[in-house]
């Protein structure tokens, strides 16, 4: 996984898409990451971590509006990189994400491989688009 990412939160009050996402990353990963389901409300009350960690972002499990979401975890966890779920499968709709501040976009039924090519990408400072994205 590499030593910059130690824990990934998973920001979702849709447990059960949680629970799929955390088994896909425990799947991909082993016991090198330390995954966790917060709140999306639990999440914005972190003002200090430890450790340098990755969000995984349900924006469909999230009731407060993308942009202002993104605003407030960036300036929360500055360090923390962020990977958003949702159902776009719209390079028009997905920019404005980017835009916002996130390091990478997956749909939010992501294959194994994708999860874990988006968390590469993203642990190593690069951005992750989809392919599907990138085509039009």
């Amino acid at each position: 996984m590499g030593q910059d990412i130690e824990n990934i939160a998973i920001v979702s009050t849709q447990k059960v898409r949680a629970s799929i996402i955390e088994e896909l990353i425990k799947n991909s990963f082993g016991v090198d990451v330390n995954t966790f389901v917060i709140d999306p409300d639990d999440v914005l009350s972190i003002t200090k971590l430890k450790e340098r960690f990755l969000i995984i972002l349900d924006l469909m499990g999230v009731d407060a509006p993308a942009k202002k979401i993104i605003n407030e975890l960036k300036n929360l966890h500055s360090d923390a990189a962020i990977i958003a779920l949702h159902m776009y499968r719209s390079a028009n709709l997905v920019k404005p994400l980017f835009e916002f501040g996130v390091n990478g976009y997956v749909y939010y039924e992501p294959t194994k491989d994708e999860l874990n090519e988006a968390i590469r990408k993203v642990v190593r400072g690069d951005r992750y688009v989809p392919s599907y994205l990138l085509a039009k």
